[in-house]
């Protein structure tokens, strides 16, 4: 049985009570941790604003990194919290990250050891439209970019250890890891 891709279970830094640099250590949380329970993601709440910065790094388990998606929207992120993620998007068609790109004769993706090239493109557009399902997601941007994930694995990079596809199983629901954050700091049980 396949394990699912997508993250449902979080705490974030409770800014009052904030840890010191010197307890935290390299890998600590910037604050106590509190349980994060993300509101279902509503339309009405992203539409019309402005994407400010965009980034693969959300997301950790205290020594490495989930890879969450995130674009900050003023002082919130909308995260999209599958392991990986970038891994699973595509935006005007092209994977946001795909590190075995070169091996596979894949299109370069936007996000890679080169740089970032979706930032320029993202950054600075409104929000138009989104839509969430179960088992896909997309979003349109007022420069005319689209950001999707579809339910078919076919685009997706298979996972380079096990060679199998990135695949939704059974119980997957997009609608449960598509949500606005408070921070981009969010730590995963």
């Amino acid at each position: 049985m396949s394990h699912s891709s997508l993250i449902r279970s979080y705490e974030i830094p409770d800014k009052t009570r904030p840890i010191p640099e010197d307890e935290r250590g390299m890998c600590g949380p910037s604050a106590e941790l509190i349980p994060f329970k993300p509101d279902r993601l509503e339309a009405e709440n992203v539409i019309g604003r402005r994407v400010d910065e965009v980034t693969c790094h959300i997301g950790t388990y205290g020594m490495g990194g989930t890879g969450f998606f995130g674009m900050r929207l003023d002082s919130e992120w909308l995260t999209i919290a599958i392991h990986g993620a970038g891994n699973w998007i595509t935006v005007d068609g092209l994977l946001v990250e795909d590190t075995f790109f070169d091996d596979y004769a894949r299109p370069e993706p936007w996000i890679n050891e080169a740089g970032d090239r979706l930032s320029p493109v993202l950054v600075g557009s409104r929000i138009v439209a989104i839509d969430v399902t179960a088992r896909a997601m997309h979003m349109t941007f007022s420069n005319g970019s689209s950001l999707d994930i579809k339910e078919a694995a076919d685009y997706r990079p298979i996972f380079q250890g096990t060679k199998q596809p990135r695949l939704f199983v059974s119980g997957d629901d997009l609608c449960d890891v598509v949500f606005l954050s408070p921070t981009s700091e969010i730590w995963v049980e």
